[in-house]
C-alpha cells in the first residue's frame, strides 16, 4: 500500500509541474503577444501568439509516438522522468528569452522551438501518468487513483492560471509587461527539479514488470493497437477532442478574448477559470470514487450530455464579464468536466503491453486537432464572422459526436484491467496485482 501511495503523489506532483508549465503560455497569450511580436496590431498579435500556442500541440503527436512507444518499450517510469525534465527546462527557457526589441526575428523563432519542445513533453505526459496510477491502482479503486490524475491536471492548469492572476493583481501593468511576467516562468526551475526527485525514486509499475517477466513486451505497440481495437481509439479520440477543446476554449481562449476585446480586466477573466479549476480539483477525486461504484458509463454519460447541452449557455453567461456570471459560469464548468473520468477509463480500454502507446496517440492527436487549434480558430472564426458564439457553436458540435461516441464504449469499471490479454499472461498479472 506504501509503494502504491508513494506512485501515486509522485504521479500527481509530477502532473501539476507538467502542466503548471503547459498553462502560463495561454495565461501570459496578451503579454507573450506584444513581447515576441512585431506588429502594432493587437488582434494580429495576438493571433500570432495563438498560432504559436497552437505549436505545441501539433508537436504532441510526434511525442506521443516517441514517448508512447518508450513506455510500452521500457517502462512508464522513464517517460515521466523524460517529461518533467523536458517540460522544465522549456519553460525556463520562455523565463529567460530576449524580446523581438532586443533580438528581432529571432525571438518568435525560439519562442516556437522552446513551445516544440514544451509539445513533446505533454505528448507523453497525459498518458503515461494516466497509465502509471491506473497500473498501480488495487482493484475497485481505479476510478479513485484516476481521479487523481484528472484532479492534478485542473490543479497545475490552475496554479499557472493563479501565478498569472497574482502577478497581474500585484504588478503595475508596465512592470508586468517589461518583464515581470518571467517569474512565472522560472519558478518552474526549482519546482520541476522536486517533481524529477519524486519520480525518478519510484519504481516500475507491477503490471508492466509482470509483461517484461512474461517476455510478452510488444515489439510495435502502436501498430497492435490499431489493428486489435481501432473502435475504441477512435472513440477515445473523440472523447478527447470534446474535452480538450472545452479546456481551451474557455480557460485558455476565453479569458484572453475577454481581456484583449471586450476590456474586462484580465485578473477578473483569470480569476473566473481558477474557480472552474479549483471545483475540478475538489470533484474529480469524488466524482472518480463514484465511477469505481457505479460504473464509468453513466459519469461519462452525464459529462458529456451536459458537455451538449450546456456549452453554449454558459459561454453567453461568462462572455458578460459580471462577477456573477463569471463566477457562476465556470463554475458550471468545473462540474461538467469534473464527470470525465477518462485516465481512467481509457487506460482500461487497452492491455498493459500497448497501453501507453495508444493513449499517447489518443491524447496527442485529439489535443493536437482540436485543444491546441483551439485558440487560434476561435480567433480566426470571430473575426471571420463577426459572431461571438461561433466557439460555442464548434465545441457544442464536438461535444455531440464524443456523445454519440460514448454510448458504444463497453463498461470497464468492473472488470480485470488485462481481460483482453491472452490468459496466460493475464493471470500472471492477476497475481502482480
Amino acid at each position: 500500500m506504501a509503494d502504491r501511495r508513494r506512485a501515486l503523489v509522485a504521479a500527481c506532483v509530477g502532473n501539476v509541474v507538467e502542466w503548471y508549465d503547459f498553462a502560463l503560455y495561454g495565461a501570459f497569450a496578451t503579454v507573450l503577444a506584444s513581447t515576441y511580436f512585431p506588429s502594432a496590431d493587437t488582434q494580429a498579435g495576438l493571433l500570432a501568439a495563438f498560432a504559436v500556442f497552437s505549436t505545441a500541440f501539433i508537436v504532441r503527436p510526434v511525442g506521443a509516438l516517441l514517448l508512447g512507444r518508450l513506455g510500452d518499450r521500457r517502462g512508464r517510469r522513464q517517460v515521466l522522468a523524460t517529461a518533467i525534465i523536458l517540460m522544465s527546462l522549456a519553460t525556463a527557457g520562455v523565463g529567460v528569452l530576449p524580446g523581438y526589441r532586443s533580438i528581432g526575428l529571432l525571438a518568435p523563432v525560439l519562442l516556437v522551438l522552446l513551445r516544440v519542445a514544451q509539445g513533446l513533453s505533454a505528448g507523453g505526459e497525459a498518458s503515461a501518468a494516466s497509465a502509471f496510477v491506473v497500473e498501480y491502482a488495487p482493484a475497485g479503486r481505479r476510478g479513485w487513483y484516476g481521479g487523481w490524475i484528472w484532479a492534478t491536471f485542473a490543479l497545475g492548469l490552475g496554479a499557472g492560471i493563479g501565478a498569472a492572476t497574482l502577478l497581474t493583481w500585484r504588478m503595475p501593468p508596465a512592470t508586468l509587461a517589461s518583464g515581470g511576467w518571467r517569474l512565472a516562468f522560472l519558478a518552474a526551475v526549482p519546482v520541476g527539479l522536486v517533481g524529477l526527485y519524486l519520480r525518478v525514486r519510484l519504481d516500475e509499475t507491477p503490471r508492466f514488470r509482470a509483461v517484461q517477466r512474461a517476455q510478452a513486451v510488444a515489439r510495435r505497440p502502436l501498430r497492435e493497437a490499431v489493428r486489435a481495437y481501432p473502435g475504441r481509439m477512435l472513440i477515445g479520440f473523440g472523447l478527447v477532442a470534446a474535452v480538450s477543446l472545452g479546456f481551451n476554449t474557455f480557460f485558455i481562449f476565453l479569458p484572453t478574448h475577454l481581456s484583449a476585446e471586450l476590456g474586462i480586466p484580465l485578473p477578473r477573466a483569470l480569476a473566473g477559470a481558477l474557480l472552474g479549476l479549483a471545483v475540478m480539483v475538489a470533484l474529480a477525486p469524488v466524482l472518480g470514487r463514484l465511477s469505481d461504484r457505479v460504473g464509468r458509463k453513466p459519469l461519462l454519460a452525464a459529462a458529456t450530455l451536459s458537455l451538449l447541452g450546456l456549452t453554449v449557455p454558459i459561454y453567453l453567461l461568462i462572455r458578460q464579464g459580471g462577477p456573477v456570471g463569471l463566477a457562476l459560469g465556470y463554475l458550471l464548468v468545473g462540474v461538467v468536466l469534473s464527470g470525465f473520468v477518462l485516465p481512467s477509463l481509457l487506460s482500461e480500454l487497452f492491455p498493459t503491453r500497448m497501453r501507453a502507446s495508444a493513449l499517447s496517440v489518443t491524447y496527442g492527436a485529439a489535443s493536437a486537432l482540436f485543444g491546441g487549434s483551439a485558440p487560434l480558430v476561435h480567433a480566426l472564426l470571430v473575426q471571420r464572422t463577426g459572431n461571438p458564439l461561433v466557439p460555442a457553436y464548434y465545441a457544442t458540435a464536438v461535444a455531440l459526436v464524443a456523445a454519440v461516441g460514448a454510448r458504444r464504449l463497453p463498461e470497464t469499471a468492473f472488470r480485470p484491467l488485462d481481460a483482453d490479454e491472452p490468459s496466460v499472461v493475464a493471470g500472471e498479472w492477476s497475481v502482480a496485482g
